[in-house]
Formats: structure tokens, C-alpha cells, sequence
């Protein structure tokens, strides 16, 4: 129905018409009275009007009939306003995400479905039940206490920005769960005693997993949508010795493509890493180990190119994010789609630009290099644990030296390191009793002036608020591509061979000391002895 003649038909029957329904209509106990997915499915959302009255938003005259139900779940006797669909929908998913009491009502259900539904499908199928519109339609969503467990703890997982869930099996049959918070495991609150076994299988049927097989690892995808936010959830399990335990990657779509000035890169770093992106052919290489950022760097940086003048093309294993004009094509390594014949196709799709998510053996990385020297841009990923030992991991794997001299354009290492928590960070000076030599020396090395800790407080986590990269980039140019044509592979012989080409993680790392971004002991930790800077 049309604003405008939804407006007619609220004058016609005498209530309120609101157009947008702000935060400030949303009250925390509705959303502990009401299961949100009785709220998506009739498209009703129960406010608390400026005056302090009680109301139900409904889109049309039809919906009249649930004013009673809301009005016997929530205590409180409700008047009827009308306001568009859409704003409504929109307005339960935020209403539920950021106000969901702590009473023992019924959850906040983010909505949760497997990766392979429809587009258009965007709630969860109702539980059996009394039909729409019963009094009893109230309780479907409080009736399942696993479903109501994974509703719980996906929701306050994207509220808390984690990025990973686990959940671990214990030898009584309980199940451990914890949050993955800037980069350190938190425990969080767990299942009913006994609900085991039916926790991993809700999320083997959420992921579109065999739920009989208990035997061998599986992977699967879902989708979840909380306050109005897409994110996708990749599931692995593996069986252990009490049982199956489950890790869920939470992958943020709004958090996907930052731009790369929001990553943490120094100014010359940065000036640099952008121009290597304007190369016209060749291959630039993102190292670091696992769970550094390395993906979400290569993402802003394709994020921020012109994918309308340019054909770019990703082969991914998985595809983590969705990237609007982009080509992405998902490894499936069991029906024989590798990197390396994924790469081989998208050869032959004329483009201008080819991401190639990882180069983890020789036929890959030969096809990547062939392929930069035909004139492509191409993307990828390796782990090693600094820049210059990029050339020698590409050689072990196959690759000619003479080719990769030709071909290498760059490489950008990284490290992500917590940010210290600006209301309890605090510097001590030297020689302070609760220091640490190697944060003293850290410190003074770098140039400060003191040894900033942050110990935490009711602001951060432990001290932390967030992560940062640390990075270094290797420019490879004429005197670092001789190196490697004359085989002087080593990371020390191409530091020398670099000199100013070579940004090193120690000098990024010192300036963070110098700011007060980040701690010694946080430096340490990410980076080891090689944080010393040079």
C-alpha cells in the first residue's frame, strides 16, 4: 500500500500514521515479551509512543486482530498506529538488535537461514504450531530451547563485533562456548545441561550439513541478518574426543570493504601500496599468517577500484565477502574447482584484474606469474612471516626466479595488533617496578618516553578497543628484482638489496608506540623479537 493512501486509511480510521520509526519509539521489554519472528511474519512492531502509551505499527487494517495477542504478551493494553512495511521491517530487526532485555523472555532472534536459500526468503520457516494469528503463535519461538540458545548467542556475537564463535563439547556433555573479541577468546554463556548433541545438530541443519555423519569434519555456510546487518556465518566441525566441536566465522558484510586508509597503513606505506595498485600487469602479494587481515586488505583495495571500466575477477576458498561488481568464483576442490584450474578459466573471461585468494602449490603460483606476464594484474595471498621472504616461498614452490624478477611488483606484510583502550591506558616511566625488560626495551628503542599499558576497565577488553594493522612493504624494484633474478633469495640479502624500497613492519611499529595506539606488550605479542626497530 502507498504512504499516501496508508495515511488516508489511518485518518479513515481515526490513529497515528508514522511515516519512520525511530530508536526512540523501541522499548527493551516489548522485545523480551515478543519473539522477533512473530514480528517479521506479520509485520507488526509494538512502540512506545511520545505521550508513554503503549502502540502496535501495523501496515494495514488486517493486522487489527493482533493488537490482542501483543497486548496479553506484553502486559499492557496497546492502541493500533499504521506505518509503511517496509519501515516496520526495517525497524524490528534494529528495534530487537539493539534493545533486547536481559529478562527471561523470549530472545531476540537474529534471522538465520542456510547460504543456500532463496534471495527473497528472509526469515525462518515458523516451527510447527497453532496456525498464524492464535494466541499460541506467540510462543513458537519460546518453545525450542536450542533454538532459542543459537538466537541468543549469534545476536550478542554481531553485537559484540566478535568475529568467531566456539563451541567446544565438554566430557559431562555440556557444551563450552566462546567469543573470538580483537583477536583473544572470551568464555560466554552456555546451553542447558543435556542439549549437547541437539546444539551441534541445529547448526548442522542451519549450515546444510549431514547431520548423521559424526565421523568426518564438515563445512558449511548460513546467513544471519541482525539489526538490519547481513552477515555471513561459515561452519566447520570436526569431531574430538567428547564429541563434535563447532567454530563459526562471522563475516560482517558492512565491516568488509574499508577503505585502505582505515586499515592503519603509515602515509608512506600507504602512497606506495596505492600505487603498486595502479600497476598494469604484474603480481602484488599480501603475506602474513593466518587471521592478520590479509583478505580484508586485498578486498578495500579491489573495493576501491573501478570494476566498471576494468573486468576483476577473485578465485576464493571461501568467498568471504560479496563485492558489487566484482566476479567471485568459490573453490570446490571436491568436483575438481582448485585455485589453479579456477584461475585457468577466469583466463580465459579477458580480464584486466584477477584475485587469487591463496597460492598454496606450484601449479597455482605458475599460472599466477604466466598470467601477470600477459599483461593481468593479479592478486594473492601467501604466509610468510615478513615481506622479503615472499620471492623465496614463491621459488620453493616453482616458480623461476628469472619470471618472478620479471613479473613481482610488490609485497605487503602485515600484523593486526589491539588498539590500547584510551580511558585506562596510562604511561609509566622507566624502570617502573611491573615492567618488563623487553617492554622497556621496546620502548626505548622506538623512542618514547615511557611504557604505556592499559589494564582494562569497563570501556574495553583487557585493555583493548578494536585492532590496528602494522605493516611493511617491499617495492620490488630494479636493484631487488636483480637480487632475485641472481638467486640471493634470502630475506636479509633482499633487505639490503631494497634499502629505502623496503618500508619494514619495525618502523610501523615503533610510530604506533610513539602515538599511544598500541602497547609494547601488544607489539610483542604479534610481532615477537622482529619488533625491535632497525
Amino acid at each position: 500500500m502507498a504512504d499516501g493512501d496508508l495515511r488516508a486509511l489511518a485518518e479513515s480510521f481515526g490513529v497515528p500514521f508514522l511515516e519512520t520509526l525511530g530508536p526512540e519509539l523501541f522499548d527493551p521489554s516489548f522485545v523480551t515479551a515478543l519473539p522477533v519472528d512473530w514480528a517479521r511474519r506479520h509485520a507488526v512492531l509494538p512502540v512506545r509512543l511520545p505521550g508513554g502509551s503503549a502502540a502496535l505499527a501495523m501496515p494495514d487494517a488486517a493486522s487489527m486482530p493482533l493488537l490482542q495477542q501483543a497486548s496479553l504478551a506484553t502486559g499492557v493494553d496497546m492502541v493500533p498506529v499504521f506505518a509503511p512495511r517496509a519501515e516496520i521491517l526495517r525497524a524490528v530487526d534494529a528495534a530487537w538488535f539493539a534493545g533486547r532485555g536481559t529478562g527471561s523472555g523470549a530472545p531476540a532472534a537474529p534471522d538465520v537461514r542456510p547460504a543456500s536459500a532463496g534471495a527473497a526468503d528472509h526469515a525462518r520457516p515458523a516451527a510447527p504450531g497453532p496456525a498464524a494469528g492464535g494466541e499460541g503463535d506467540l510462543l513458537v519461538a519460546r518453545e525450542e530451547p536450542v533454538e532459542r540458545f543459537w538466537s541468543d548467542t549469534l545476536l550478542d556475537a554481531v553485537r559484540e563485533g566478535a568475529s568467531d564463535v566456539h563451541a567446544d563439547p565438554l566430557p559431562d556433555g555440556g557444551v563450552r562456548i566462546r567469543f573470538r573479541l580483537s583477536g583473544r577468546l572470551y568464555d560466554r554463556p552456555g546451553p542447558p545441561q543435556g542439549l549437547g548433541r541437539q546444539v551441534v545438530s541445529r547448526v548442522k541443519v542451519l549450515a546444510k550439513m549431514d547431520i548423521a555423519e559424526h565421523r568426518l569434519p564438515q563445512d558449511g555456510m548460513m546467513q544471519l541478518r541482525a539489526g538490519g546487518r547481513a552477515v555471513d556465518v561459515r561452519v566447520s566441525t570436526v569431531p574430538v574426543a567428547d564429541g563434535e566441536r563447532i567454530v563459526l566465522r562471522l563475516l560482517d558484510r558492512e565491516d568488509s570493504l574499508r577503505p585502505l586508509s582505515a586499515l592503519g597503513m603509515p602515509e608512506p606505506v600507504h602512497d606506495a601500496f596505492s600505487a603498486l595498485l595502479a600497476s598494469p600487469n604484474g603480481i602484488v602479494v599480501v603475506s602474513g599468517p593466518t587471521g592478520s587481515g590479509k583478505t580484508t586488505t586485498l578486498y578495500s583495495a579491489l573495493g576501491g577500484m573501478d570494476s566498471t571500466r576494468r573486468n576483476v575477477m577473485t578465485v576464493e576458498d571461501p568467498v568471504e565477502y560479496r563485492l558489487p561488481g566484482i566476479a567471485q568464483i568459490q573453490v570446490k576442490p571436491k568436483i575438481g574447482l582448485t585455485f589453479a584450474s579456477g584461475l585457468r578459466h577466469i583466463l580465459r573471461q579477458d580480464p584486466d584484474v584477477v584475485l587469487v585468494g591463496e597460492t598454496r602449490d606450484a601449479e597455482t603460483a605458475e599460472i599466477a606469474v604466466r598470467a601477470s606476464l600477459t599483461g593481468h594484474l593479479v592478486f594473492t595471498t601467501l604466509h610468510t612471516n615478513d615481506a622479503a621472504s615472499a620471492p623465496m616461498r614463491l621459488v620453493d614452490m616453482g616458480v623461476e626466479p628469472y619470471l618472478l624478477a620479471s613479473c613481482l611488483r610488490g609485497v605487503l606484510a602485515q600484523r593486526l595488533v589491539r588498539r590500547a583502550c584510551p580511558s585506562c591506558s596510562r604511561v609509566l616511566p622507566f624502570g617502573a617496578s611491573e615492567l618488563s625488560g623487553a617492554e622497556e626495551r621496546l620502548a626505548r628503542a622506538a623512542g618514547c618516553t615511557g611504557v604505556l599499558r592499559a589494564p582494562g576497565c569497563a570501556s574495553c577488553l583487557e585493555g583493548g578497543v578494536g585492532r590496528t594493522g602494522v605493516f611493511e612493504l617491499l617495492r620490488c624494484d630494479a636493484a631487488v628484482a636483480d637480487a632475485i633474478h641472481a638467486g640471493r633469495l634470502d630475506a636479509a640479502s633482499l633487505a639490503v638489496a631494497a634499502g629505502p624500497a623496503l618500508l619494514p613492519m619495525s618502523a610501523d611499529a615503533a610510530a604506533k608506540l610513539r602515538a599511544s595506539v598500541a602497547t609494547p606488550a601488544e607489539i610483542l605479542a604479534a610481532l615477537g623479537p622482529s619488533a625491535l626497530p632497525v
